[in-house]
């Protein structure tokens, strides 16, 4: 495919509005119909990273923050659905019009009542799950609090690795829902002193599978990434390679995995006495990642702060390459102040590879200049108080 083709394919975000939404009351953006990269500028707190966390709810999952849903709204705002999402009463809600490798499909999502539980319509009817989105789109995203990732909270990497997973497998969002739902069940009987028997098996049954369901995914996506990764010689980012450490998936290296459902359901029972007077239990929950530099032979946490966020470039570069082989679909990437911590070299050459792929790109930035290669190749945006309108680098 030549890159004219690519252009003409991209899929992403034709339309998009907002309604009291972070920093917005409304906002309502039309883009260029070949979807080509777009550049938000301003300074910081102006809203950009809000127009990024908006589009990361078009795909399953908790967004690009990982807020709770009444965190997101616009507060003081007496809140207003758009009429094509179709939804009432709503708290905030996010709309847009969307290309995907099934044609083009409206998708509206927002908070609709007091609850942490997100509505969503395609293309008018009610979606039955989260899931279902993953049916059209998919969506990768780097933020600035994600560049010491590799030396930070384990919980921050779990989730990373898990929106990994969750491109390639939608349903993988829910599974993670499931356990995590049953696991906080079955601690707090035990924590309680209500101890079922009878609902605590039953619990237990839920835990082992979607636990081990969780770790296998997980090691799939390693497995399919260590390939790409492994073909990233020929430009200016570090090889990366991923190790993952957990009791589950040790146990996947030599058992069949429904051994390991009945092991790790063994275990949660002989760990209910331990739990209840105060112990752990461990699982997926618990599990962790490693990246090592492979040129370097050091561990990433181990580096500086521009080679960690060359390390998850060269991920996130290898997952979207492993989606366009193995599903035909490349992910909508959203990267926020990306260009930080690289140098000229090689943030030239990530913009050639952005600019080839099949999805849109968003980024963001303070300084348009820094975008400047992209004149002409990208649709740009400048954001102040919360007010969007097309730039110009020239």
């Amino acid at each position: 495919m030549n890159k004219q083709e690519q252009h003409q394919q991209r899929l992403g975000v034709e339309q998009l509005r907002l309604t009291s939404f972070r920093c917005y009351d409304t906002l309502a953006l039309s883009l260029d119909a070949g979807l080509p990269p777009v550049v938000l500028t301003g300074h910081n707190g102006a809203g950009k990273t809000n127009i990024l966390e908006a589009i990361s709810y078009l795909v399953p999952g908790r967004g690009l923050r990982s807020a709770r849903l009444s965190d997101v709204a616009k507060r003081g705002i007496e809140d207003n659905l758009p009429q094509n999402v179709g939804i009432l009463p709503v708290r905030w809600a996010v709309s847009a019009r969307v290309r995907t490798e099934v044609g083009t499909v409206n998708i509206g999502t927002g908070r609709c009542d007091t609850s942490e539980r997100r509505q969503i319509r395609i293309d008018g009817q009610p979606a039955k799950s989260q899931s279902e989105l993953g049916n059209y789109l998919s969506a990768i995203w780097l933020t600035p609090a994600m560049d010491r990732l590799f030396c930070g909270d384990p919980a921050a990497r779990r989730r990373f690795l898990d929106r990994l997973v969750q491109a390639f497998d939608p349903n993988h969002a829910a599974i993670t829902t499931d356990y995590n739902y049953a696991l906080k069940q079955w601690s707090n009987l035990l924590r309680e002193g209500r101890a079922d028997p009878t609902w605590l098996s039953s619990l237990e049954e839920t835990i082992a599978a979607s636990g081990v369901a969780i770790a296998a995914a997980r090691k799939d996506i390693v497995s399919r990434l260590g390939i790409f990764l492994s073909q990233e010689k020929d430009v200016p980012f570090p090889t990366a390679s991923i190790t993952l450490h957990g009791l589950l998936e040790d146990l996947l290296d030599t058992m069949p995995a429904l051994d390991v459902e009945e092991l790790f359901k063994e275990k949660l029972q002989q760990m209910r006495h331990v739990y209840a007077d105060g112990g752990s239990v461990v699982g997926p929950h618990t599990s962790d990642f490693s990246v090592k530099h492979e040129e370097k032979g050091m561990d990433a946490s181990l580096c500086s702060t521009g080679e960690q966020k060359a390390l998850l470039i060269s991920i996130i570069l290898a997952q979207t390459r492993a989606q366009m082989q193995e599903k035909g679909q490349s992910p909508v990437l959203l990267l926020d102040e990306v260009s930080a911590h690289l140098d000229e070299h090689r943030r030239e050459v990530l913009f050639e590879l952005l600019c080839e792929l099949p999805s849109q790109v968003w980024m963001t930035g303070t300084d348009v200049s820094v975008f400047t290669s992209l004149t002409h190749r990208a649709q740009f945006f400048n954001i102040e108080n919360a007010t969007i309108s097309l730039s110009n680098v020239a």
